[in-house]
């Protein structure tokens, strides 16, 4: 019976060939979005989800309290896994990592010179233990247990001593010191929040050696026993924290906790935790979700638009089957089976275009596409649930209908399909409301990001270039300045700890002095060069001179030490700039701080947050990056009378600028990636739904070739029959953008509730996708509509 189904189905689509070629493009290109966005969902869901028991592996993040103000950070302290592992009986392992790149890159020399790395990271014995990678060469147990070891990646070992066994035993210069290569393992997965290309033995770490509870730089992990609750492990840290901080915290009057975050809750967890990976917003993955359903919608609309509309050219085939002896259930068994075939063809196209595109598809949203899922036994199984549900759902509410004629009134043209043109509009409606939603969200993403690239941060970040260097070389950097600017190569050269678009450190204001409040406050070391470098505005006061104290010159911190601070910072306290200049505040050890001057409010973090408190100390030994202002014009000339400069002063170390504003884009990696999966697939819905509309619209017209061509011997010009054609959809097409107009204000707030930094949304973006959709329906509409007019009235009226 099925065989007979399939046979009679071919036939009747190579007889309906436009028909079928509509709703065979709609299908696929609507399949292979649907199948690109579920590879891209599951790579970003299957973060570090592969490790055994990874149910039961846990990061430790810590909270700060003081002042009633909460700072939540992703690091803890490097004793913490030692009391984990001694202590609580119900850990079952426990480690950390400290990853070297969020102060300063590595130089490591293999035997051909220094080469510059940044994936570089310490760890323990037991990481091996928690994260179950694969290791390929080397010795199986007590890996990193004893200092100056190192275990290389597989593609680092094979970059660096031609193959994987050749890496083993072999020595490693690191910062001029000795390691000895003992193992190499897999890459770290592109779906591991994890990702480095050389771990050394902590135990080289001074840490390592002598673990404490400050400073918090460390990156914590531990590993549960079978059936532990994590709320009653927390509680038992909760303890922890009182019998071996509670005198501290009573001393200094501050509070802190520590909280567990399952392993693969990190990469789509809160992004202010500083994780070693850039990660997601989860409310992303599920935007994307929603999306690739909405694009299977349109492609199945599609094709039950197209074939309710066609039911009254099939009126005769069904009646005769139905006086033939044919079922209801046998009648929709032969159109179900039609949209099968359809769907199938369209799937086998769509597998075919994606992994050809799968490339460049993993380019444009930087995340590789595991092309090899679809082939695995669940993607089979997925496949031929998207098949089955697409087809079936395409071809059942068209098949019920034409299943259910009368015979007589089919044989006799006198068939009224109930509610399918009811149903026929509103699926219209729907698709074009999704088509405008879908460039709405498309026009205030980028609109946001428009804002973010443009904005005022408070410092001049054009011709601004960063170098990094490492606390060795910091004596050097003073001579290295002076010839910069000697030669003209830089207009300005300073010292700081980080680059202006993302400042760590934190501090702590007690009551003290002039000021009775606490609070916590972000911390910057620079040399006096900076503000002039930056072209920070300076509101009152004065800035550092080479004659001010500097941090590291303190002795017994009772010197007078003059700090600057920003205007959130002296709001906070109560002052105005001028009021602040020459108060005396209590930042801890340095108690005798003396505010020297007040700079206005710059981002010195991601736009996501408000501008925070800032104090700023002069405090060069501590900095590890030149910020350099190159002059105007080509930067190529002045970038190489740079690098001459810095490998006759340090040649032990490559060049290696970035320009801060390019680090700046960086930050909003996901909100690109985002943006372009909305445009990308905001012009595949508004492409799917018109050429619905182009299949929907040349029945229409067929159906009324003859009234058109009479309309025309009448002296209907082509703008009169376009009205007539075109009215019914346009009317359609309003209540669509009424719809999309009422998302568009929901996505806005939803959407810009996540910056603390807005752009206003007008009603630009509301206008242009509205008219684009509009405009791209009404030359679908009149393309379709001159097809007919042109039409010799003879041919069409010959038979009347």
């Amino acid at each position: 019976m099925w065989r007979n189904y399939f046979k009679i189905s071919f036939r009747n689509l190579q007889k309906r060939k436009l028909y079928a070629g509509i709703n065979l493009l709609g299908l696929t290109v609507a399949l292979v979005s649907f199948l690109a966005i579920s590879l891209y969902i599951y790579h970003e869901w299957s973060y570090d989800r592969m490790y055994s028991d990874s149910e039961r592996i846990f990061k430790i993040n810590q909270e700060f309290i003081s002042g009633g103000e909460k700072q939540l950070v992703g690091t803890s302290p490097s004793i913490l896994p030692v009391v984990l592992r001694e202590e609580f009986t119900e850990v079952e392992k426990a480690t950390l990592v400290f990853d070297l790149g969020i102060f300063s890159s590595a130089m490591i020399d293999a035997g051909q010179g220094n080469q510059e790395e940044s994936k570089f990271a310490f760890t323990d014995e037991f990481f091996f233990d928690v994260f179950d990678f694969k290791l390929l060469a080397g010795q199986k147990t007590g890996l990193l247990q004893n200092p100056f070891e190192m275990v290389l990646t597989k593609s680092t070992a094979e970059r660096l001593f031609g193959s994987v066994a050749n890496a083993i035993e072999k020595p490693l210069k690191v910062d001029g010191r000795d390691y000895q290569v003992k193992g190499v393992m897999e890459d770290f997965p592109s779906n591991s929040h994890l990702e480095f290309d050389f771990l050394a033995s902590f135990k080289t770490h001074r840490h390592g050696k002598e673990p404490e509870w400050s400073p918090s730089n460390y990156y914590n992990y531990v590993k549960l026993k079978p059936g532990v609750s994590v709320a009653d492990f927390e509680k038992n840290l909760a303890e922890m924290v009182d019998r071996y901080l509670g005198s501290d915290q009573e001393q200094y009057g501050f509070q802190t906790d520590f909280y567990t975050q399952a392993v693969t809750s990190i990469h789509t967890g809160d992004p202010n935790l500083s994780p070693i990976k850039p990660g997601i917003n989860l409310k992303y993955l599920y935007i994307f979700g929603v999306v690739a359903l909405l694009l299977i919608m349109i492609g199945v609309i599609n094709y039950v638009n197209l074939a309710t509309a066609e039911a009254t050219e099939r009126n005769k085939e069904v009646g005769l089957r139905k006086v033939m002896g044919a079922t209801q259930s046998q009648l929709f068994g032969q159109f179900v089976s039609e949209s099968m075939i359809l769907t199938a063809a369209s799937l086998f196209i769509s597998l075919v275009v994606i992994y050809t595109l799968s490339p460049i598809i993993s380019d444009w949203v930087e995340v590789p596409l595991q092309m090899e899922l679809l082939g695995s036994p669940v993607g089979l199984v997925f496949l031929a649930g998207v098949l089955l549900a697409v087809g079936f759902f395409s071809g059942a509410y068209p098949s019920l209908i034409l299943s259910r004629m009368e015979p007589i009134r089919a044989l006799g043209n006198k068939i009224k399909l109930g509610g399918g043109a009811w149903v026929r509009k509103s699926l219209v409606v729907f698709q074009f409301f999704v088509s405008m939603g879908l460039l709405i969200s498309t026009f205030v993403v980028k609109s946001q990001l428009d804002f973010m690239r443009e904005v005022t941060l408070g410092y001049d970040r054009e011709q601004l270039v960063a170098i990094s260097y490492p606390y060795q070389s910091r004596t050097k950097m003073p001579a290295i300045k002076e010839e910069m600017k000697r030669t003209g190569a830089a207009v300005s050269v300073a010292q700081a700890a980080d680059m202006p678009i993302h400042i760590k450190a934190g501090y702590k204001i007690f009551p003290g002095g002039d000021n009775q409040r606490e609070l916590m406050i972000t911390g910057y070391a620079v040399d006096p060069d900076l503000v002039s470098t930056l072209n920070l505005q300076l509101l009152a006061g004065d800035n550092f001179t080479e004659s001010d104290i500097q941090r590291n010159q303190m002795e017994d911190g009772s010197e007078e030490f003059p700090i600057l601070l920003n205007e959130s910072a002296v709001r906070e306290m109560g002052w105005t700039a001028e009021e602040a200049v020459g108060k005396r505040i209590n930042l801890g050890y340095m108690s005798n701080s003396i505010i020297k001057g007040v700079i206005g409010d710059f981002y010195f973090n991601s736009l996501h947050q408000k501008v925070g408190p800032l104090v700023i100390f002069h405090d060069p030994m501590e900095a590890n990056v030149l910020l350099i202002k190159l002059p105007a014009g080509d930067p190529a000339n002045h970038l190489a009378a740079l690098e001459k400069i810095w490998k006759e002063q340090v040649p032990d170390r490559p060049f290696n600028p970035q320009f801060v504003d390019q680090a700046y884009a960086n930050l909003y990696a996901s909100e690109e990636r985002s943006s372009l999966v909305f445009t990308i697939f905001a012009g595949i819905a508004v492409f799917i739904a018109c050429i619905g509309l182009f299949g929907l619209v040349s029945y229409v017209a067929l159906r009324r070739t003859r009234e058109i061509s009479i309309r025309k011997v009448l002296g209907a010009t082509p703008a009169d029959v376009l009205s007539v054609l075109a009215l019914d959809f346009m009317k359609l097409l309003g209540i669509s953008s009424l719809l999309a107009i009422a998302f568009g204000l929901w996505f806005s707030k939803n959407w810009l509730q996540d910056f603390a930094n807005q752009t206003t949304i007008g009603w630009a973006p509301y206008v242009l996708a509205i008219a684009t959709v509009l405009i791209l329906a009404m030359l679908t509409i009149f393309y379709r509509t001159w097809k007919v007019y042109r039409v010799n009235p003879s041919q069409t009226l010959k038979s009347e």
